[in-house]
């Protein structure tokens, strides 16, 4: 069916932010520990329309929130809250930033403390420090 004239046609309009995570079980179990629901091989739903993805996460806002795994191996973030609560393009690319920012910093500490307890060593302590850095402490006992 043709759209009436006068009438724009609606087209969903994800974004995709590219990201360094390559280890997927790693990334699931990131997401599921910031409280997300994590889904396998699916699809996003979006303002108009759906992705496909490998990684879904459901957000509280109804859209949802993928992983999509590129050639290389990265995931790259997509995401589609156009047209939530009137927000405009720029608003939506700084929430997705900081979405972005929130993840790969509970990413790279999951990943640092996984390698660490696989060389041998203990979590010691972990604080974050008054600039938003993780500082991680570890020991192994020879």
């Amino acid at each position: 069916m043709l759209p009436s004239a006068g009438k724009r046609d609606i087209i969903s309009h994800f974004s995709r932010i590219r990201t360094t995570f390559r280890h997927r079980e790693a990334l699931i179990q990131c997401m599921q520990e910031l409280g997300y629901t994590v889904e396998i091989e699916t699809t996003i739903r979006g303002y108009h329309g759906q992705h496909n993805v490998d990684i879904a996460v459901k957000n509280t806002g109804g859209y949802g929130l993928g992983f999509v795994k590129n050639p290389d191996g990265t995931y790259d973030m997509v995401a589609d809250w156009w047209g939530i609560s009137g927000k405009g393009e720029k608003k939506i690319a700084e929430e997705l930033k900081q979405q972005a920012e929130k993840i790969q910093k509970e990413y790279a500490k999951k990943i640092v403390l996984e390698q660490t307890a696989a060389d041998g060593f203990s979590l010691i302590s972990e604080t974050e420090e008054s600039d938003g850095t993780v500082r991680i402490v570890v020991r192994r006992w020879k």
